[in-house]
C-alpha cells in the first residue's frame, strides 16, 4: 500500500511545487514522507540522484533551455529530492522493465512534466514547446534508465533490474 500512497503523494508534491513555486509546503510534504517511509535510512542514500538531477537542470538552465522568474529556484531542487524518493518507492516498478521501456517512459514522462510545468507558468521554455519538448524527450530517454541504474548501484532498497523477476510493487 505504501508505494501507491507515495506515488499519489508525489503527484500532489509535483503539483504543489509547480503551482505555488515555494519551498515551504514542499518541505512539509518531504517531512511527511520521512515520517511514514518504511525505508528512512535508505532514503538518505538517494541524495546523489537528487543532486544529479539538480545539476542537469542547472546545466539546461545555463544553456538557455529553461528560464525562471528569479535564478534557479529552490522549489525545483526540492522537486528533484521528491522525485528521487519516488523512484525508490512509488516508481520502483520501473526498475524491472527492459531498458527500451524505461527509455520510452523517460522520454515521454520527463518531457511532458516540463511541458506541463511550462503550461502552468513555472518555467519558460524560450526555445519553444516543440524544440524544448524534443530536446527534453531525448535527454529523459537516456536520463531515466541512468537514474534507475544508479539507484541500484546506491543500494537504496531497489534491486538491480536483471535480478528481479516481478514488476509488482511490494511494501
Amino acid at each position: 500500500m505504501w508505494p501507491w500512497m507515495q506515488l499519489l503523494g508525489f503527484n500532489l508534491f509535483w503539483f504543489v511545487a509547480v503551482a505555488w513555486q515555494h519551498p515551504a509546503p514542499l518541505l512539509g510534504l518531504l517531512a511527511l514522507h520521512g515520517l511514514f517511509s518504511p525505508q528512512r535510512g535508505r532514503d538518505l542514500r538517494l541524495l546523489p540522484i537528487a543532486l544529479a538531477g539538480c545539476l542537469l537542470d542547472t546545466l539546461l538552465w545555463q544553456l538557455g533551455l529553461f528560464e525562471f522568474a528569479v535564478g534557479f529556484p529552490l522549489w525545483l531542487a526540492l522537486l528533484w529530492l521528491g522525485f528521487a524518493l519516488t523512484l525508490a518507492h512509488g516508481l520502483r516498478w520501473l526498475v524491472v522493465l527492459p531498458r527500451w521501456q524505461q527509455t520510452l517512459i523517460g522520454g515521454f514522462g520527463g518531457a511532458s512534466s516540463y511541458l506541463a510545468g511550462a503550461a502552468m507558468g513555472a518555467v519558460h521554455l524560450p526555445w519553444g514547446l516543440g524544440i524544448s519538448g524534443s530536446v527534453l524527450a531525448v535527454i529523459w530517454a537516456v536520463w531515466l534508465p541512468v537514474l534507475l541504474w544508479t539507484m541500484g548501484k546506491l543500494n537504496a532498497g531497489i534491486p538491480a533490474a536483471t535480478g528481479v523477476s516481478t514488476g509488482e510493487m511490494q511494501p
